[in-house]
């Protein structure tokens, strides 16, 4: 730990002494590119610049040939030593308070981009592809998103929780999927109203009594695969007074894509659809 503060004092020493960076796109061929990112990561594969990485974030599982690729690190916590001896020339993430924006572009010039709602991830995709040379495929992968997510649930549209999974046990807080997401969108496009209908710029988190009080038609839980055991639900389960709980409108999904800020967000609203259905199915009589 020491060591790497040591490193990056000599970051910003160095980035005092150089001149603001450009963001113009790299010479064709010569790009080295780093993401700190998994959303990001996800994405420059699938605009075709997935071969010009050579490192990428702690958390970045896909797709498998991005395993290969040595960890960098994240946007809060950059491995300096390791992307000094990479040599980069562009280093991705995603804009935040904590992002070490200062540091990381005194290795290389680097590009924070807005990353949460369907807005941003479209309009940064574009972005991508402009500073990787991959404009066409990015322009065609963000039209793509833009087309199938900006759809409007019908008005009587189920009223839906979407949650991230959790350990069995007490239900003690609730963290949940932001109306003004990526994710978010995906569940309108999926043919369902978000059961909390505002904008939340804070940590998407919810107490049981508001759980309570929102009182919403149904509850999808997303959870990585093999989490979807039977006792995931049990929380929401003991909650007797929601209708979602009256009605056994309470559903586990595995869906590994929902836990990126991806390009596989558009399966998710197939999973989500079915899920949809699923319950509709188990709601009549």
């Amino acid at each position: 730990m020491r060591r790497r503060a040591v490193v990056a004092a000599l970051a910003l020493v160095a980035l005092a002494c150089r001149e603001s960076p450009s963001f113009a796109p790299p010479d064709a061929g010569r790009a080295r590119l780093v993401s700190l990112s998994p959303g990001i990561t996800d994405t420059l594969y699938a605009i075709g610049a997935g071969g010009e990485l050579v490192a990428r974030s702690d958390y970045c599982d896909y797709p498998p040939e991005a395993l290969a690729l040595p960890r960098a690190g994240t946007n809060l916590t950059p491995n300096y030593e390791l992307l000094s001896t990479l040599a980069p020339t562009l280093i991705f993430g995603e804009t935040g308070a904590s992002a070490r924006a200062a540091e990381l572009n005194a290795i290389a010039t680097t590009r924070l981009l807005p990353w949460l709602t369907l807005e941003e991830v479209v309009a940064s995709t574009r972005e991508l592809g402009r500073l990787t040379n991959h404009a066409a495929r990015a322009d065609e992968l963000a039209t793509k998103l833009n087309d199938r997510l900006s759809v409007a649930p019908p008005p009587n549209a189920p009223r839906v929780l979407l949650v991230m999974g959790y350990q069995p046990g007490k239900l003690e807080e609730i963290w949940f999927i932001r109306d003004n997401s990526l994710h978010g969108a995906a569940l309108r496009a999926a043919g369902a109203r978000n059961a909390v209908p505002e904008a939340v710029t804070g940590l998407p988190r919810l107490a049981p009594e508001r759980l309570i009080a929102l009182d919403p038609d149904a509850i999808i839980m997303l959870v990585l695969p093999g989490k979807a055991g039977p006792n995931v639900l049990d929380g929401y389960r003991a909650m007797k007074p929601l209708r979602a709980v009256q009605r056994d409108a309470l559903i586990a999904i595995e869906a590994p894509e929902a836990y990126v800020h991806g390009p596989r967000i558009l399966s998710l609203v197939d999973r989500l659809r079915a899920a949809l259905t699923e319950l509709q199915t188990k709601a009549q009589p």
